[in-house]
């Protein structure tokens, strides 16, 4: 036998469904209603305007016009209803008042009456009062509440059977079954609520140790990763869907900046976060990375940013002494069969010279010779490519200094002394070795920028260790890449050169252990600096 509990149960479901279901039909009757009510309005104005349109068409007679129009429908229109009134002849608007445009006819709502004659029809656009509209509007809305009652009347009892009905159904039926005996025992039920509340209990107890160890493995996951990420050489940074920074390691913060949050609007990651690129190259701070971006599952993008400023470099040393390789080869081959034919012409043209009794041959042999000479010395600037590897030789500092600053004074240029020198400062090469490496740079500096803006520096650095002098010009300066001057055959375009005095200066000074470089001077034209090693001078 049900208990009272469920006959309640049941009670609430029966009356939740007639509630709703007479609601909905509330609804229903309420918008059929006033539906009628609008629909018999409607067809009492458009019978209204049925006789209007019969009354003009007997009005206008066989012959209709527009003056003859006009009068009638001013008549008609300030009684309401009446919109307009049109006259169509074969379905054309022949004539209206007033003007109607025909594009818009499939917007009327009209009344239509064919003329006795045939062959015209009035045609009344009637004007529903905003009563009518209102009222058709209305009916439709209560059609939709009653259709979305009707949805509730059937979906809001199993809603509640499964949330609330189901669940008070099954403790009903647990208090059912506490009895003594065919009874009912308080002591029974006290005891079965007591072992549900421990039940519960225990339950919470195991959800919050589950809590505990979800957030430990978590935290744990969480500080290897970040382990990991200050572990890896590279610089690591990840980006929310909002392109946010969310993760980064310190590696990150020296090559990005300390404001993480500003990190987005800076020119290195704008490839990906404005244009969507997946890899690309970037130099700060005077030193070249490439990102690379990946995504992940949840919308997150890991950044990885990799210093590959050695990496260039040594790319583009091993590219260039490849080029100086293959270059010093093809040198000594030219240098050997072009001297060889310059030897031969050299002894064609004395023998000439000495049986020659003209002043023309004796000019044309005279500017020959200096053709020859100026051959020759194009071959000896090849074979010196070919054959300047190493330097055994050396020079003290203070006779290096020497021969920097007579050379500088000797072309007529500034010379400046940089630091002091060491007593006992030693570097390799020679006299004629640095003669040369000034000599191409002064004379490249003074033919591109002039005599007067040419500046010679020199001195040694006691803090790296290196003797080290520059060149520096007020010209136009450098290329947007400055390494490409050192190229073999590169020329500025100014002067005769053939574009070879650089490329063996920086030749000489890598085979002294040093370095030559050149870049832009802020306050315009180029500068080449060359750095030797130096070392003590030996007792």
């Amino acid at each position: 036998m049900k208990s009272e509990g469920h006959r309640f149960i049941l009670g609430v479901e029966s009356l939740t469904g007639l509630v709703a279901g007479a609601s909905a039909l509330v609804a229903f009757v309420a918008a059929l209603v006033l539906w009628l009510t609008v629909g018999e309005s409607v067809s009492a104005l458009e019978a209204s305007a049925l006789s209007r349109a019969a009354f003009t068409a007997a009005a206008l007679g066989s012959r209709p016009s527009q003056t003859r129009l006009q009068e009638l429908a001013e008549a008609f229109i300030p009684g309401g209803g009446i919109s307009a009134v049109a006259v169509m002849m074969n379905d054309t608007l022949a004539m209206a008042y007033p003007t109607l445009d025909p594009a818009e006819r499939s917007q009327w709502e009209t009344v239509s009456h064919t003329a006795r004659s045939g062959e015209y029809n009035i045609l009344m656009v009637v004007d529903l009062p905003p009563s009518l509209k209102a009222g058709r509007a209305a009916a439709a809305v209560m059609a939709l509440f009653a259709i979305f009652l009707t949805a509730v009347a059937v979906l809001t009892p199993r809603y509640l059977r499964k949330t609330v009905l189901e669940p008070l159904r099954n403790i009903l039926g647990q208090a059912d079954r506490i009895d003594e005996g065919g009874g009912r025992s308080a002591a029974a039920a006290d005891d079965s609520f007591r072992k549900l509340v421990d039940q519960l209990s225990m339950q919470d107890r195991q959800l919050k140790e589950m809590r505990a160890r979800a957030l430990e493995r978590a935290e744990t996951a969480e500080s290897r990763s970040g382990a990991v990420l200050e572990a890896m050489d590279s610089s690591v940074v990840v980006l929310d869907s909002r392109m946010k920074p969310t993760l980064w390691n310190s590696s990150a913060l020296s090559v990005l900046g300390p404001s993480p949050e500003s990190w987005t609007g800076e020119a290195a990651l704008a490839p990906f976060v404005k244009h969507g690129n997946r890899e690309w190259d970037s130099e700060l701070g005077g030193r070249n990375y490439r990102f690379s971006a990946a995504g992940g599952e949840s919308g997150e993008t890991v950044v990885l940013i990799t210093d590959v400023t050695e990496s260039l470099q040594l790319e583009r040393k091993l590219s260039e002494e490849s080029a100086l390789a293959d270059l010093g080869a093809f040198s000594g081959g030219v240098a050997h069969e072009i001297g060889n034919a310059l030897c031969a012409l050299e002894g064609f043209m004395t023998l000439l010279a000495r049986g020659g009794d003209s002043e023309r041959t004796g000019e044309l042999l005279r500017e020959a010779s200096l053709e020859v000479d100026s051959a020759r010395r194009v071959v000896e600037a090849f074979r010196r490519i070919a054959v300047e590897s190493t330097i055994g030789s050396s020079i003290s500092c203070s006779e290096a200094l020497a021969v920097i600053e007579n050379l500088a004074e000797s072309k007529g240029v500034v010379f400046r002394g940089r630091n002091s020198l060491a007593s006992d400062c030693m570097v390799p090469g020679s006299a004629v070795i640095l003669t040369r490496i000034l000599d191409n740079l002064l004379t490249n500096a003074i033919r591109i920028a002039g005599r007067e803006t040419v500046v010679v520096e020199a001195g040694f650095t006691g803090s790296s260790g290196n003797f080290v002098f520059s060149v520096q010009d007020g010209g136009p300066g450098l290329p947007d890449d400055p390494e490409i001057v050192f190229k073999p055959m590169y020329s500025s375009g100014e002067g005769d050169g053939m574009g070879l005095g650089l490329t063996i200066a920086r030749r000489l000074v890598r085979a002294m252990g040093g370095k030559m470089t050149a870049a832009h001077r802020p306050e315009g034209g180029a500068i080449f600096t060359v750095r030797i090693p130096a070392e003590e001078r030996k007792q």
